[in-house]
């Protein structure tokens, strides 16, 4: 899925889906793709998401507020929304706005998929 600013990949994985976040998230870049993503996934029964932010040149506020609805969304259907590979400076970010400990972070996709 993309629009230009953003776009998303999926990937199947050994007991999980990998989504790509390419580009920006945020209010321009069509943020509530991820959200129409995710929540796709989880009428498919998935219950292992991995968003990958390796790719991810820049987020907002909006960006950051439909991360935390994905997860939101995600709890509430019994399922697992995990953060890899998160740049520096959303990591900051997420640091600042205190975001960061409501995630599971981990560095690597690999490590993601052991929880």
């Amino acid at each position: 899925m993309s629009n230009g600013k953003l776009e998303l990949k999926e990937r199947e994985l050994e007991g999980a889906v990998a989504i790509d976040v390419i580009g920006e998230l945020t209010i321009a870049g069509g943020h509530e793709m991820l959200l129409e993503i995710v929540r796709k996934q989880l009428d498919a029964n998935r219950r292992l998401l991995l968003v990958n932010l390796s790719q991810c040149r820049r987020a907002d506020s909006a960006g950051l507020g439909e991360l935390v609805t994905c997860l939101v969304t995600a709890t509430r259907h019994d399922a697992a929304l995990r953060l890899t590979n998160i740049p520096q400076p959303i990591r900051g970010l997420m640091k600042m706005t205190n975001l960061l400990k409501a995630f599971e972070v981990f560095e690597t996709e690999e490590e993601a998929l052991k929880g």
